[in-house]
């Protein structure tokens, strides 16, 4: 339902009440008419009010009363005290609540004047269903028509006015009072007297009424716009003669729509299309479908007619052995609805496919009396890369012969015997069987045979004590047998192996203890063991603590100090902590320490060593001037002999000056004391290691029998600086 089929709801009949049904034009009057009729018409908008809180009901218009906001044109004075009567509705559309409301007419004082509900008119959104009156109520009407009602109410009013005043005049006369029983007898007249009934006021005939209408108008259809026009004209009565204009466009316009239901489709199997044909038409106002053109093909609208399979069969000619798809011929219509334009044939766009026999899916059927199987089987086809069954299983001419087997190929029973213990006898089973393929295939369940085989004992197999039931509570254990039978010479074991009566008594050594220091106790652990079994020596338990074992304990054996590995360091001396243990004795032997407090940690002394590294030598000379006395370097004085006077001659001590020449070597050596983890005790010391040599420069001469002292300058090497020398300086020093 679009926009214009709610206006012209809200316009129909159906919305007034009976009584004013009457009133209502059966046309609207356009609210945008064409400048001739505009001219006389004057659309306004009248704002309305809800004196209260107001429910609408869906549907069903009811009778409600408004209150005038604004009246454009209107003095205050024409407009209070009025009620405005109005009737509404509201309808859902697209999820939606539309308001649709008509004024049918103005009250004030008990007196009335109605108004024609086509000129009235509103329609609005509503959040829910009820007016409040909050929300003003905005209503499209003609200005001249309420205008006039609402004088006519005023002049009425004056009237009464007036009358009333009369009256009251006429009561001044007669000494008429409101007290009509006080005046009673005091004035006949006044006490028989009745208020008259209300004047019938007669419609104004004279005042011109103009109305729009479209009774005696046609509408237009406009082919080349696809519209369909309203026509109206504009209907003045004066003096009670009416005077009708001319049929003109209206603003109600009504597209032209098409229709492609009422036509078929036309089809063209030659060109393998068909064409959509349509009729145009358009809905009035009263909401009536017209018809205005016949069917036209809709060139636009041209379908492909192709064939449709899906809805055929595949046709299945067993002649041919060939499988021959089908299909019918069909396109989609502008209403997007397939048409079949012709039944199943077979296909022009899909080749026949062969037939095939196969098996796949098929059974082997079994006669037992015959003592025969037959293979069944089908036919197939491949279609559009799908394989399709053409038909049911049934026999295709293969048969296989029964054969009655006790063992497989590989020698083995093909059932399982009967075992019967109670009477120590076994049956034998066998199966029917058939060849498929070259492929044993079974075709029945076991059935046993009539002979019985003897049941006997063995411990082959049963053995191995650690499968055998030990009872440790009980200090023995049981050997273990199995049963069977012979077949073709081959032991066949009819149940595992299980107790025998065949008894061995437990033995036991101890091979350690378990210790609990924390608890100051030990288990023993005890080997438990048997002999004599076809795997001789046996153990049962090994190294174990055995259940009800007792606890053995811890015998005290003193207290004393005993290190705890923690190691510190003060300077170059090493400590390490020690506590304070009871000592126990273990059941093993060993000895167990339990700490009881800290002992005095035990001095380990020093630990630091020394270091030294030398540089390498320095060297230096040093000459004393002539005549220097002192130092081990410089002038000394001394007494010489000499020899005067050659053999012949005498010796004779002489008094000389020696002057010795000194070389000097030098070294530096540092001493590190570091401590056994790598840490250095103290800062570094360095100290100088010198040593030196004395040269004598005295040198006699002689000249005839005459000597005398010869003074040499220093020219000598300078004294090696050895390790002996190092090692004497480290020794004042106090260095080792």
């Amino acid at each position: 339902m679009n926009k214009r089929t709610l206006w012209c709801l809200l316009l129909s009949p159906c919305l007034v009440s009976p009584a004013l049904a009457q009133l209502a034009e059966p046309a609207t009057a356009s609210s945008q008419a064409e400048p001739g009729i505009e001219e006389m018409v004057r659309k306004v908008n009248i704002v309305t009010r809800a004196k209260t809180r107001t429910a609408v009901s869906e549907n069903e218009p009811m009778a409600i009363d408004l209150g005038l906001v604004d009246v454009p044109g209107a003095p205050p004075k024409l407009t209070e005290g009025v009620t405005a009567k109005a009737y509404a509705r509201y309808v859902t559309f697209e999820d939606n609540l539309i308001a649709q409301l008509v004024l049918t007419g103005v009250e004030k004082d008990g007196k009335s004047e109605p108004l024609d509900s086509n000129e009235f008119v509103a329609q609005f959104n509503m959040d829910s269903p009820e007016l409040d009156p909050a929300s003003p109520v905005t209503i499209e009407g003609n200005q001249e028509t309420l205008l006039a009602a609402l004088q006519r109410l005023n002049d009425v009013e004056e009237e009464d006015d007036k009358e009333e005043k009369e009256t009251e005049s006429a009561e001044a006369d007669t000494g008429a009072s409101n007290n009509v029983g006080s005046n009673a007898s005091k004035n006949a007249d006044a006490a028989g007297y009745s208020t008259p009934s209300a004047l019938d006021v007669e419609e104004d005939t004279n005042t011109p009424t103009v109305r729009v209408t479209t009774e005696g108008c046609n509408i237009r259809v406009d082919l080349a716009q696809l519209v369909a026009v309203q026509q109206s004209r504009v209907e003045t009565t004066e003096d009670g003669n009416v005077n009708a204009g001319t049929c003109e466009d209206g603003a109600d316009r009504y597209p032209l729509d098409r229709s492609y239901s009422v036509c078929g489709d036309t089809i063209d199997m030659e060109t393998r299309q068909a064409t959509a044909q349509y009729l145009l038409y358009y809905t009035d106002g009263g909401g009536n479908r017209q018809e205005v053109t016949d069917c036209l093909k809709d060139e636009d609208k041209v379908f492909d007619i192709t064939e449709k399979t899906s809805a055929c069969s595949v046709y299945l000619d067993y002649n041919e052995m060939m499988a021959v798809p089908q299909a019918s011929l069909v396109y989609v219509n502008a209403s997007n609805n397939e048409v079949q334009v012709r039944s199943c044939e077979p296909s022009e766009e899909l080749a026949s496919v062969p037939l095939v026999s196969v098996t796949d899916g098929c059974s082997i059927r079994h006669d037992f009396a015959a003592g025969r199987s037959y293979q069944t089987g089908r036919h197939i086809y491949e279609l559009n890369g799908t394989t399709w069954q053409a038909d049911a299983c049934s026999d295709n001419g293969t048969e296989y012969p029964h054969e009655t087997v006790y063992k497989s190929a590989a020698g083995q029973e093909v059932c399982a015997p009967i075992i019967n213990q109670a009477a120590g006898t076994v049956t034998r089973q066998s199966r029917k069987q058939i060849v498929v393929n070259g492929v044993e295939q079974f075709i029945t369940e076991c059935k046993p045979d009539s002979a019985n085989i003897a049941i006997q004992s063995t411990i082959d197999g049963c053995d191995s004590p650690s499968l055998w039931n030990h009872d440790l509570a009980a200090g023995t254990s049981y050997g273990r047998e199995r049963f069977y039978y012979l077949l073709d010479g081959v032991p066949q074991y009819v149940t595992d192996c299980q107790d025998s009566e065949i008894a061995y008594p437990h033995h036991v050594e101890t091979t350690g203890w378990q210790n609990h220091d924390d608890q100051l106790f030990s288990y023993r652990l005890t080997t438990v063991y048997i002999e004599g079994t076809p795997k001789g020596r046996y153990n049962i338990k090994t190294s174990e603590v055995l259940p009800g074992e007792p606890q053995t304990a811890y015998v005290y054996d003193g207290q004393g100090p005993k290190a705890n590995g923690d190691i510190w360091y003060e300077d170059c001396t090493r400590f390490e902590g020690r506590d304070l243990v009871n000592t126990y004795k273990r059941p093993d032997g060993t000895t167990y320490g339990l700490k009881v407090d800290e002992a005095t940690p035990a001095n380990l002394g020093n630990v630091c060593s020394a270091t030294v590294q030398w540089a390498d030598p320095t060297h230096s000379s040093w000459t004393a001037p002539q005549n220097h006395t002192g130092g081990p370097c410089g002038n000394a004085t001394g007494t010489v002999t000499v020899r005067v006077g050659g053999s012949d001659g005498y010796n004779e001590n002489r008094t000389v000056y020696n002057s010795n020449h000194c070389n000097y070597s030098a070294a530096v050596g540092t001493r590190t004391t570091v401590r056994e983890d790598g840490e250095t005790i103290g800062e570094p010391s360095s100290k100088t290691c010198t040593t030196l040599s004395a040269q004598s420069s005295i040198h006699q001469k002689r000249s005839g029998n005459d000597y005398w002292t010869l003074y040499e300058p220093n020219k000598y090497n300078y004294p090696a600086h050895t390790d002996s020398i190092k090692s004497g300086c480290m020794g004042s020093w106090g260095w080792w």
